[in-house]
Parts: structure tokens; sequence; C-alpha cells
């Protein structure tokens, strides 16, 4: 017993380390873009801090105050001219005291520096460990409520084999061939469960979120798993039962196992009655399996533990569906069985992966770019989550593995990159703002200047503002 709380506490221990060296690990590296930026243009840097607390070694070089403090994740610079200094434009070596366009590449330095780590992140991903090798078939995993598949019959393990009178294998051509339709009937070759096959006529609709055609289906995929256990919780529902890396599962409740999502269809649901119920009060009955290990064949049970997760809130039944990006989150049980299964990996050699980092991190930028545009036109803020949900994301990460938490780890360099480029003040694209009216001010005949004091106060009540934007969804999400 006190081996498993030991081996637990352990785990947890270092989950916890794990999530503040990649948050703070992302915040550096965009601290050391600005440093970067800054040495580069030839602005002074007056102070570069690598860690939190007391200071446990520093030295001086060219002028700039080098620190290191034990805590170490995160980080600061102090770039000359920007702390609010009188006389700000004829610092030497100051900030003011340069071209606008070398200002705009040091402010603009950090997010550079943290789209390029994640593309580096990405590669060595995809190089140590591959990408997912993810079977996808035109079977039908889930039909959205209220969706134009839905009102034409599709239902879950349907199976669609031709769309209008071609046919098609691979799902993606089906999605392609739908976003182009511009919204006109289209007609589905679909084969029910029960193997029967008929004709459906279906009208795409426009989603109003993202301005796309869909009938509201969702593909089935192995999301690149196997059958087999690849990782077991310390301390978790599985490790109780007895069971180990490797194991191939056969059997659930007494049915025989073909595809990976009737394990996790099996082993991580509840029953809905019980999805508001309380974690830490409700008790979930054991499921019974057989799994197959070294030749033997071995039967056992598993009890999984409830635990807390969130989800795009359901329509209710009877109800009109609104789009997704409208509803708002809800917490709901889960069932955590304490394991995770095997994954399929491609690896892929050095040059490849880091292509392939780069242009996910591309998607990654104008999906991030398009819903942070949503936002501003008042669409999906219901959805917004805060440092809550960051470093429960994180956490949730690690505690899969260090190839989720490095792939999330870098996907959040990239939110966090395209964020502080937002127009807003106190963000380094609000002083990005800035400089660009200062730019065009002094090439007008009056050669007027940004009044540097209204502009500190401004970017203060932006801090403020934003801060206390962070307080309110914090608490949402702590309520949620």
């Amino acid at each position: 017993m006190l081996t498993v709380m030991g081996t637990s506490l352990w785990h947890n221990l270092s989950t916890w380390v794990q999530i503040l060296l990649a948050l703070g690990g992302i915040i550096l590296v965009h601290e050391i873009g600005h440093f970067m930026f800054a040495k580069w243009t030839g602005i002074h840097v007056d102070e570069f801090a690598v860690g939190l607390g007391p200071t446990v070694a520093k030295w001086e070089r060219n002028g700039t105050l080098y620190r290191v403090a034990p805590l170490l994740f995160m980080g600061y610079v102090r770039i000359r001219g920007l702390e609010g200094e009188e006389n700000a434009e004829v610092l030497p070596g100051g900030f003011y005291s340069r071209p606008h366009y070398q200002r705009i590449l040091v402010m603009i330095g950090g997010a550079l520096v943290n789209l390029v780590t994640a593309a580096l992140l990405f590669g060595l991903v995809y190089t140590a460990w591959g990408v997912l090798d993810e079977n996808v078939d035109t079977t039908l995993a889930t039909v959205q409520p209220g969706s134009a598949a839905e009102a034409a019959g599709l239902v879950a393990d349907c199976r669609i084999i031709a769309l209008d009178g071609q046919t098609l294998a691979k799902p993606e051509a089906i999605e392609k061939a739908v976003k182009a339709s511009g919204g006109r009937e289209m007609t589905f070759r679909v084969v029910y469960p029960d193997g029967t096959q008929r004709d459906q006529t279906i009208t795409p609709r426009r989603d109003d979120g993202t301005g796309r055609y869909l009938i509201g289906v969702v593909f089935r995929t192995d999301f690149g798993f196997e059958r087999k256990i690849g990782r077991v919780t310390p301390g978790g529902p599985a490790a109780a039962a007895g069971l180990r890396r490797g194991d191939e599962i056969l059997t659930l409740g007494g049915r025989r196992v073909t595809h990976p999502t009737q394990i996790v269809e099996a082993l991580t649901t509840v029953p809905t009655a019980l999805e508001k119920a309380d974690a830490r009060s409700t008790k979930l009955p054991p499921v019974g399996l057989t799994v197959e290990r070294g030749g033997e064949v071995i039967e056992m049970q598993v009890t999984p533990k409830a635990k807390k997760s969130e989800r795009i809130k359901p329509t209710a039944p009877g109800e009109k569906a609104a789009p997704a990006a409208e509803r708002p989150l809800e917490s709901y049980l889960v069932a955590d069985p304490g394991f995770q299964l095997q994954r399929r990996m491609k690896r892929l050699g050095l040059a490849t992966a880091l292509w392939t980092g780069i242009t996910r991190t591309e998607q990654i930028v104008v999906d991030v770019t398009q819903n942070v545009i949503q936002l501003f036109r008042g669409v999906g803020l219901k959805q917004v989550g805060g440092p809550v949900m960051i470093v429960k994301s994180l956490s949730d990460a690690a505690s899969v593995g260090l190839y989720d938490l490095l792939t999330w780890a870098a996907s959040l360099s990239i939110m966090i990159g395209v964020f502080n480029l937002l127009p807003l003040p106190a963000l380094d694209g609000g002083r990005v703002v800035f400089i660009l009216i200062d730019w065009v001010a002094s090439a007008l005949p009056s050669r007027r200047q940004v009044d540097r004091r209204l502009e500190g106060t401004i970017h203060a009540v932006g801090l403020m503002l934003l801060l206390a934007l962070m307080v309110v969804i914090t608490f949402r999400d702590l309520t949620r």
C-alpha cells in the first residue's frame, strides 16, 4: 500500500514539474526573442533574468546584467527606454533612439521565437516519436444532433460509400466535396448498421462560426491507437487490477473487441444519470475484460475511477441545436481506467519532420487567428478558457506522456505568440500600433511624436483590464 502511494505521489510530482517547465519555458523563449532582437538591432538590454525567486548567480557582460534564480522557469528582459524612464528618446542605446522598423522587430521578436520554437518542437517530436498513423474510414462515429445528416436519417455506424454517384473511400474526399457544395442538394449512398443500402438526399448547411458547409458528422478514426495497452498509470485502477503494458484487450463485458474505439467508449463513459454527479462520491461498476499476455489469455476486472472533464454543452432532446461555437462549456463526469492504449507512430526523417513541423505550425497559426477573429465578432466567448484551463490541459497532456506534453506545449507556444500580437494595450501588438502611429506622425510636416506618458498610461490601464479579465475567466473556469 505504501509503495503504491509513493509511486502515485512521485508520478504526480513529476507531472507538475513537467507542467511548470513547459509553461515557464514557453514564456522564457518569448522573452529570449525580445532579448535577441534588441541585441541584434543595437538596443541596450539593461537586464536579462532566467528563473524566479532570489538571485543565486549574476554577472555583467557588455553592459547587461544577467541574473539566474533557483526556479528555472519563466524570466524577463528589461530593455532601456521601455520602463518609463524620463527622456526615453535621448537615452543612449534606448528603445526610442532606434529607427521605427527596428523597434517593431524587437516587439514582434518574442512572438516570432515562439513560432520557431513550436516548429522545432514539432520537428523534434516527429523525429523522436513520429506522427500518429491514424486509420480513418467513412464509417460515422457520431451524427450531431439537429444536423442535416440527422434530419436525413443518418445514425452512428452508418458508412458512406458514394456521393453523387461517385465511389469515395476517403473521408477527406467527402469533406472536401461537402465544403465545396455551396449548400446544394447532394445524394449520399449509405450502408446502415443492419447492412441495408439506401440513397439519402442531404443539403449541407453553412456553419455560422466557420463559414463552411457541413452535414454534421464525425468520421470514425482509431486516432492511431491499437488494442494493446501502452502505458499504465501508477496507482490507478488498471495497475490495481494487474494490467500491464503490452497486454492486448480481447473482450470487454463479454463482447469481442474489434476496434480501439470500443475500448475507449466502454471504459471512459459513465451512465448519463451520473454525468452530473460528484466525482469523489461516485462509484463506477467494474468492467470485465480478457487480455492476451505472452500467449496466455487472462480474465480480470477493472473498476474505472470517476473524474471531471469538460465538453461543449449538448443540445437537449427536442431543442433547436445552436451552433457549437455559441454553446457554453460544461463539466461532466467521465471514467478513467488508469491506462492509455498503445499508439502506432510513423517516424519521420529529420528534414521531413522539420518541414512537417513548419506546416503544422502554419496550420495552427491560421486556426488560432480565425478563432480570435471570431471572438472579436462575439462568437465562441462562452468557451474561452484562462490560466486554469491552460494548466489543466497541460496536466492532462503530461499525464499521458512526454509526446503529448511536447506537442501541446508547441501549440500553446503558438497561441501565446499570436495572442501577444493582438493590437491591444499592454501587449506587444499594442506597442506596435503606437510605433506605427509615431512613424506616421513623425513623417508629417509637423513631425510630432506620440506622448510617451500618455502611451505608458494607456498600456498600464490596458494591463489592469487584461488582469481583471483573467480574474473573471479564471473564476468562470473554477465554477464550471
